[in-house]
């Protein structure tokens, strides 16, 4: 392993280590537009330079090209990197656009923050000829927009394009100061992780077109948590206004943005269009209060009555139709929630049909990068805390109520009638009690005799385990929309009005639990950190 010195600090790193890698190791910030640790070298912005010393010689080499080679004395702040670093500012901005307030990339632009670092100059702009003009406001894709006068030619964009995702939709055209970034003819920047190039973008140049003039990034705060779209299980961080009124979604939309959050087992640097843009779902067609149906009518009330009106339902059907009692759990709810419904309806109410799958196959599209077919998050959850698959006669909830042998069912998250077609909603009505707990408006009208209204993954704490077997936690960013109750809350109501009150009464005994019980949830940290700001740098200068 090559041992060297970086600025007077002896460090050692792997063999094949980049000098940039090794500088990030000693921590010192080397300042970088080109490099990427997830794409190919491409040695072109030049910022990265640093003095080498070796042999009794010194050079000044992009540190993101050479390797840590054994006896390096490397040096980042001397007065020649210094001076090529200010060089590649002053070209960098010769063309560049001055729009900073202006820019939607303002306050997270590594352009402004380098200049304000490296490349301020006393001697002001030594440019005697007209700026070169480029096309701005491209609608290059659905999601992402250009302004080439703001590009610094990176390639970021281009590698990922070519090397990540395969499709090869950009690409850089014209020489020198006229050199561009073009799509491809007859292309669209469309593919399944477009998104990201926003993200690799270290200017203005490439931003989301959902999020453009939406909010300024120093209102944001952000929250660490994991994407429930499919079992993929990819870390995130979702972006949120501070500001905003959270109990009140009139007050507009509470997350701003979704961010991929690096995760070297699952998701690396990367994100899918489909988890990054599906962030609308956290308040869209939301269940805000609890509902019941009375005499076929449906109504609005309060917690206390729709508890009491469930509890009062179960009680009457496990007392007298114990064997004809299901219920339907589900792979988008958390370990914790499904420990919770375990306990209280297998271990306590000794509820026999319990089951956690509907579709037989997969809805959703495959690609063998990072999407899955499967869209839940947690199947393997389920599995892992031993709930049974084939508790209905033909592996079919439908032929188990067509016959009788179901007449009450407590039903999680799924959206009966929506899936499985008319035939279901008029079975459905055979049923003497349908308890539905979800956090979304689904199609039941009066099919429901109670609806309670659940918390979504972004509004409580909790685990998931991915298609890979790897448990993850994720943290609330902000509290439950309306009167909606987060899971585990929701269930240890219930079971209070049913008499029943489980040993695990609180989120800790819940985690310590599952930590007990599940191999592959021990040892995992909880809760993660609180909700911070998306960058301390990140607020007007």
């Amino acid at each position: 392993m090559p041992k060297l010195t970086i600025d007077g600090r002896p460090v050692e790193v792997s063999s094949g280590t980049r000098l940039i890698e090794a500088c990030k190791q000693a921590g010192v910030v080397v300042p970088h537009f080109c490099y990427h640790p997830g794409l190919s070298v491409a040695g072109n912005c030049r910022m990265c330079m640093v003095e080498i010393e070796m042999g009794g010689r010194s050079r000044v080499a992009a540190s993101c090209v050479e390797p840590a080679l054994d006896g390096m004395t490397i040096r980042t702040a001397s007065a020649e990197v210094l001076d090529t670093r200010q060089g590649v500012m002053e070209f960098l901005l010769l063309n560049h656009p001055i729009d900073c307030p202006y820019c939607d990339c303002a306050g997270e632009c590594k352009l402004q923050d380098y200049y304000m670092e490296w490349g301020a100059i006393d001697t002001g702009s030594r440019r005697e000829t007209e700026a070169v003009h480029k096309p701005k406001r491209q609608e290059i894709g659905p999601h992402v927009m250009l302004d080439s006068e703001r590009c610094v030619l990176c390639s970021r964009c281009v590698r990922f394009c070519q090397e990540v995702t395969g499709t090869h939709e950009l690409g850089i055209e014209e020489r020198g100061s006229h050199s561009t970034l073009h799509l491809a003819e007859g292309k669209s920047l469309d593919n399944p992780y477009s998104g990201n190039v926003v993200d690799l973008c270290p200017v203005g140049a490439l931003t989301d077109r959902d999020f453009r003039f939406q909010r300024r990034v120093w209102f944001l705060r952000k929250a660490d948590s994991i994407c429930p779209g499919c079992s993929k299980g990819c870390n995130l961080e979702l972006q949120f206004d501070e500001q905003r009124d959270y109990k009140n979604p009139a007050s507009g939309r509470r997350v701003q943005r979704v961010k991929p959050r690096f995760n070297e087992q699952v998701n690396q640097w990367w994100l899918c269009d489909r988890g990054r843009y599906g962030y609308p779902a956290i308040d869209q067609g939301r269940l805000e209060q609890p509902r019941v149906t009375r005499d076929s009518q449906l109504a609005l009330t309060d917690w206390e009555d729709a508890l009491g009106e469930a509890a009062r339902h179960l009680d009457d059907e496990l007392r007298r139709h114990a064997d004809q009692t299901a219920v339907l759990f589900s792979p988008d709810m958390s370990c914790e929630d499904l420990l919770a419904a375990r306990s209280l309806f297998l271990d306590q109410l000794k509820v026999t049909r319990a089951d956690y799958q509907l579709e037989l196959d997969p809805r959703g599209v495959e690609d063998g990068l990072l999407m899955k077919a499967d869209l839940h998050p947690n199947r393997a959850g389920c599995a892992a805390l031993g709930l049974k698959r084939g508790a209905f006669a033909d592996g079919h909830l439908l032929d188990e109520i067509r016959s009788g042998r179901v007449r009450s069912l407590v039903c999680f998250h799924w959206d009966l009638p929506a899936l499985l077609g008319a035939e279901a909603r008029e079975l459905l009505t055979h049923l003497r009690f349908l308890l539905v707990i979800t956090p979304r408006e689904q199609a039941w009208d009066t099919l429901a005799h109670v609806q309670l209204p659940a918390a979504v993954t972004a509004e409580q704490s909790g685990s998931f385990i991915n298609c890979d077997g790897l448990g993850q936690r994720f943290q609330a960013a902000f509290a439950p929309l309306g009167a909606a109750h987060r899971g585990v809350d929701l269930l240890l109501e219930l079971g209070a009005r049913l008499g029943r009150r489980p040993a695990q009464a609180t989120l800790d005994a819940l985690v310590k639990r599952l930590e007990a019980e599940v191999p592959a949830l021990r040892g995992l940290q909880m809760p993660l950190a609180p909700a911070r700001h998306v960058s301390k740098e990140a607020a007007p200068r």
